[in-house]
């Protein structure tokens, strides 16, 4: 990458950068692909679909409910409640 592919993607980015920052950001970019290249040639045919899919898995909680609010408490801390709603005031304007 150069410095005009730079100024192009950081224009396209909406960023603005100082003269003095070309040189270390063009440094962080050949970093980026040079790491990018060793991931993308990382032999993993040794590793079956399924351990690769079997760590995505996420274990999620049973939907139970426990020590609910109920409305008579609810009605009791609210700073406003009626007809068995909490009224709030109106944030947009119709």
């Amino acid at each position: 990458m150069d410095e005009k592919q730079l100024r192009t993607i950081a224009g396209l980015s909406k960023l603005s950068i100082n003269d003095n920052e070309i040189e270390g950001m063009l440094d962080d970019f050949s970093r980026i692909v040079k790491y990018v290249d060793e991931i993308k040639n990382l032999d993993t045919s040794s590793i079956g679909d399924d351990e690769i899919y079997g760590q995505t898995m996420q274990v999620l909680r049973k939907d139970i409910a426990e020590n609910a609010l109920r409305r008579e408490d609810l009605a009791k801390i609210a700073p406003s409640y009626e007809n068995g709603y909490v009224v709030v005031p109106q944030v947009i304007e119709t």
